[in-house]
């Protein structure tokens, strides 16, 4: 984020960062999602605190907030009447799961708690394999560990034997240059990082309700496949 903000000041760039897995994450005491001009956070079912969908905008900048509030309430002009003074959008995230969601933030600090346990028993078990990668915390991060992913060797057939062991590990996201909707669409790159963490990396089982005994199951089976 530091070289990201630097590269904005320098040529008056507006920053809007997808933050919706990090909630509860920090770089340098900085809250993910607050180094640019807007962040964006999730609360889908699968993300670290969830209200079932939708998600949150957050800015410091009252005017930018009024009017993403505007846009996401239909742009509705008129207390009254169905007046619309621009495109709008019926993004509002609804009354009842906005109180779940207030009710799931008095845990997240038990969930990310939680997480980091779970992190350090991959981390304790698997961390010395060689075909075994995890992910390092940079300096100055404070992480919600919302994944546990690693880079693995033979991730395909590693993923098949967790499989059929009753294990569902996950893949990382296709890249989105190889989706069918952006098949024509110019890609620039040095190192195709994105397909190399596609093609590399697997996240394991790491739900803040995962037992001791399922984590045990994972890093018996990820031992076994390597022969560890």
């Amino acid at each position: 984020m530091d070289r990201l903000m630097k590269l904005a000041s320098e040529f008056n760039l507006f920053v809007v960062e997808d933050a919706t897995e990090s909630l509860g994450s920090s770089f340098k005491g900085k809250a993910a999602g607050t180094f640019g001009a807007m962040g964006c956070l999730s609360f889908n079912g699968n993300k670290i605190i969830t209200t079932g969908g939708g998600g949150m905008i957050i800015t410091n900048d009252e005017q930018l907030a009024k009017k993403a509030k505007h846009l996401t309430t239909q742009a509705k002009a008129d207390p009254n009447e169905y007046y619309h003074d621009e495109v709008g959008y019926n993004y509002r995230l609804v009354n009842i799961l906005a109180a779940m969601g207030v009710a799931q933030m008095e845990q997240l600090p038990g969930f990310i708690e939680r997480k980091k346990e779970i992190a350090s028993f991959y981390n304790r078990e698997l961390g010395k394999i060689p075909a075994f990668t995890p992910q390092k915390i940079s300096a100055g991060v404070e992480s919600n560990h919302w994944l546990y992913t690693a880079k693995v060797k033979q991730q395909p057939a590693l993923r098949k034997f967790l499989r059929d062991n009753d294990v569902d590990a996950r893949p990382f996201w296709v890249p989105m240059n190889q989706l069918p909707a952006y098949k024509d669409a110019i890609y620039f790159h040095k190192t195709n990082t994105s397909q190399q963490v596609y093609e590399e990396c697997l996240s394991l089982p790491c739900s803040t309700h995962i037992t001791v005994d399922d984590l045990s199951k994972v890093a018996s089976l990820v031992r076994k496949f390597y022969h560890d």
